[in-house]
């Protein structure tokens, strides 16, 4: 689920009509929530027309009609209203907790909107307690170092703060570039290198992590380097802690491919001698580059047909036609899917765009 960061009221909708009640409750349970909700009508038929929504935000501040800076935590579709005038509506669903640390005012909403997109907040209730989430957290500092072809990530120490008996899932240290500084969510940008530790027990902590990987892409331009906490749940990677390096990185156009994709592209022949084979044996070449570096150059501009979502890279989707970049990355952190229309939740991908891009993905 993408994890909206601002939550605001829609003018001239809140209007009463449809209101929360005063019996309302929110729960935790691993990685479940569990919502429910006393729901109010004071004119049944305007439950009709709009698609209705149980969401629970964890804001900076309680929430009072102003934009405010939060996180969808979790969001039920309401299914099931009816016309009457008091229902009881509640489910359990994933949930999403902000990443980092500190506590948080957590505010139950009821919104409408159409096509899954739930954008009118119609009532609020405030919850007067607020909530700190115990995860996963990455202790003392954290650096990284860019080599040509090699990133090293380090930190201090990881730590899950859990109870003794709750063993985490298996965690993951990931250096991204982003189009701006980390926030929490999906990331938006282009994975440069990921480290999978495994499982880390309650009130235990690993100690001077230190790890030396290939360097997964050098993104032409400037971006904002942040190191990721990620933890895999029954949704897949979800980000628990992050730190967001203050210096920017740039890398000039003439590196932009990926150094998976050189590595695929260049043969023995090609590597050895790029500028000899031509002097030396130039009647030779208009028979040996027909069959490779034109067809080689055809195959990297035509649009991939049944792309994997769930196991291509973030290369081999972005070669998709109107893939744009960051969403290819975006869609490599969020999976894995269950279905195509899921990829509806990320970040710059709508209706129409699914269905120009549904020809050339598959699951």
């Amino acid at each position: 689920m993408q994890t909206p960061k601002l939550l605001r009221a829609t003018p001239g909708l809140r209007t009463g009509n449809v209101r929360i009640g005063s019996t309302h409750a929110y729960s935790f349970n691993g990685d479940q929530v569990r919502l429910d909700a006393e729901l109010l009508a004071d004119a049944p038929a305007s439950l009709s027309g709009r698609d209705w929504a149980l969401q629970l935000w964890a804001c900076a501040a309680p929430f009072v009609g102003h934009p405010t800076a939060g996180t969808l935590v979790a969001q039920i579709p309401l299914d099931t209203l009816t016309a009457e005038s008091l229902q009881y509506v509640g489910a359990e669903t994933p949930g999403f907790p902000p990443a980092g640390h500190g506590s948080h005012a957590m505010v139950l909403v009821l919104a409408a909107g159409h096509d899954g997109c739930f954008d009118e907040v119609h009532d609020y209730a405030n919850y007067p307690l607020a909530e700190s989430f115990t995860q996963p957290e990455i202790n003392g500092s954290a650096r990284f170092e860019l080599g040509d072809k090699t990133v090293t990530v380090s930190a201090d120490g990881i730590t899950n703060p859990r109870a003794a008996d709750n063993l985490s899932g298996t965690l993951s240290l990931e250096l991204w570039a982003l189009t701006s500084p980390y926030t929490g969510g999906t990331p938006a940008g282009v994975q440069l290198a990921a480290s999978q530790l495994g499982n880390l027990g309650g009130q235990q902590a690993w100690h001077n992590i230190n790890a030396e990987h290939p360097l997964a892409a050098t993104p032409a331009g400037t971006w904002h380097i942040a190191l990721l906490l990620r933890e895999w749940a029954s949704t897949g990677f979800v980000t628990r802690d992050y730190v967001n390096f203050p210096l920017p990185v740039s890398w000039p156009e003439a590196e932009t491919k990926a150094v998976a994709e050189v590595k695929a592209e260049a043969s023995p022949a090609a590597t050895a001698t790029p500028s000899a084979a031509p002097k030396a044996a130039p009647k030779a070449e208009p028979k040996a580059a027909p069959k490779t570096a034109p067809n080689a150059a055809k195959t990297a501009k035509a649009a991939p047909v049944g792309v994997s979502v769930n196991t291509a890279s973030a290369a081999q989707l972005a070669a998709i036609k109107g893939l744009p970049k960051a969403v290819a990355a975006a869609i490599v952190a969020a999976r894995p899917f269950s279905s195509l229309d899921e990829l509806l939740t990320l970040k710059g991908i709508g209706i129409k765009l699914l269905d120009k891009l549904k020809a050339n993905l598959s699951l």
